[in-house]
């Protein structure tokens, strides 16, 4: 365990944290998971939500159909980590399911899992590990795996498997992180950067040796590349995707994976190095890969 500690805080990419925590968990015999965190801004009393973080090495074709029928938000365990803190086994959604207390929409996403044959996990709720960040962990077993199957892992795991889940949020929450279209540039990080400790457009390009026109300019690209309206939005996102002040050569995106080869019957799917910003799931349906 200290050398996957170890692992996880020298990880410099969202990528090896992920690749490495997905091997592991299938080690201790959950080879499917996925997780989901959104960064929350508030000002005054309005609460935004910027960007969020889904990975996931469940099947494409699973996560194209919940997309496809508009049930990723009604997943229902993604549910249960919004009001419940800690850990959960997917006991849970089927005891509501026996009450009649899961919705239309809980039921087809539910329906949709079992398709694939995940009809066993856990959930893990990571609300309160990162402020701003709310976040969980939903895995499962080996395809069609029983609960009570799936259980005696748990036991065996529980403990380690919380915490590394808990360590990986950590980790994830503290690397920069960007769509690859919305990356600055070298130059559009430099102004934004000398504007956020105060300097003046005319400063700036004395610093620079280039005129104000072309400072005015980096940061009208800047605004465009995050999506922000004015340039203390466009400092606020920067700075809350990790995506100024960061070391030399630090990654600020993610690679864009190809989607891996499907399980065979009854395995684990090939670790699946999809990684996106989600915004909405209109932003996922166009980004998932094709099957």
């Amino acid at each position: 365990m200290l050398q996957a500690i170890a692992t996880i805080l020298a990880a410099r990419s969202v990528e090896s944290v992920w690749q490495f925590y997905v091997a592991r968990m299938a080690e201790w015999g959950f080879p499917h998971a996925a997780y989901h965190g959104v960064r929350l801004l508030r000002a005054t009393n309005e609460q935004v939500a910027d960007d969020s973080l889904f990975l996931s090495s469940y099947s494409p074709r699973l996560l194209h159909d919940l997309l496809g029928q508009n049930l990723f938000d009604s997943v229902p365990m993604y549910r249960w980590m919004t009001h419940h803190k800690g850990s959960e086994s997917w006991d849970w959604l089927q005891a509501r399911r026996l009450a009649g207390r899961l919705s239309d929409g809980e039921l087809r996403a539910m329906e949709l899992f079992t398709r694939y044959g995940h009809v066993s996990g856990y959930a893990i709720s990571l609300a309160d590990s990162v402020h701003r960040v709310r976040a969980g962990v939903i895995m499962s077993g080996a395809v069609g795996q029983r609960q009570d199957q799936l259980d005696a892992h748990w036991r065996a795991h529980q403990p380690q498997i919380e915490a590394l889940t808990g360590l990986v949020h950590l980790r994830l929450a503290s690397l920069p992180y960007a769509p690859p279209d919305e990356v600055l540039t070298a130059r559009q990080r430099e102004v934004l950067e000398c504007i956020s400790i105060g300097r003046t457009t005319q400063e700036i390009a004395e610093l620079l040796d280039v005129t104000p026109s072309t400072v005015e300019k980096h940061l009208r690209l800047a605004r465009k590349a995050l999506g922000a309206r004015t340039t203390a939005q466009a400092v606020l996102l920067a700075t809350s995707r990790r995506q100024m002040f960061v070391d030399p050569g630090e990654p600020c995106t993610m690679r864009q994976e190809t989607a891996p080869k499907e399980a065979e019957a009854g395995g684990a799917a090939e670790p699946w190095g999809f990684a996106t910003i989600v915004r909405s799931s209109d932003y996922m349906r166009e980004h998932l890969p094709e099957t």
